[in-house]
């Protein structure tokens, strides 16, 4: 039996932490418009210790990137991705374009109205099945 591919989603690299589970090591908070739409898109919604790639663009030829696990902070309230033992790195760049439109992360439609600066209006979920926008970084039940 194979392993699940990796999903890779975009993260802040502005927002790197102590990991979670590990405080020696580095992770990136899941907290912006690019994480949500792109786990979202996926159809994946964060559990502890599912594998992940997180990137953010570095420059024309080059992002950035940590291979890792999805860890919630409770005392923080938020989502990470913890990164293994090698942490940050250059990567050639993949040309991966996000896609414009938002998905839920339960029925796969798109959901009409979310944009950066609508991310976290209380509410707003898709009209289809009412799911929350929100619901692929939802703290763990």
């Amino acid at each position: 039996m194979s392993n699940p591919p990796q999903v890779r989603i975009y993260a802040d690299f502005n927002g790197l932490v102590r990991g979670v589970v590990n405080p020696t090591r580095t992770a990136v908070v899941l907290d912006t418009f690019g994480s949500v739409r792109d786990l979202s898109n996926a159809g994946v919604v964060l559990s502890p210790g599912l594998p992940l790639i997180a990137y953010d663009e570095s420059d024309e030829s080059e992002d950035l990137e940590g291979h890792g696990t999805a860890q919630y902070d409770p005392k923080r309230r938020w989502w990470v991705v913890e990164f293994d033992e090698v942490g940050v790195r250059d990567v050639p760049r993949v040309g991966q374009v996000p896609e414009a439109a938002f998905h839920c992360v339960r029925c796969r439609l798109p959901v009409a109205g979310v944009a950066y600066n609508t991310l976290g209006a209380p509410g707003l979920c898709c009209k289809n099945c009412g799911t929350s926008v929100m619901a692929a970084i939802s703290p763990p039940a």
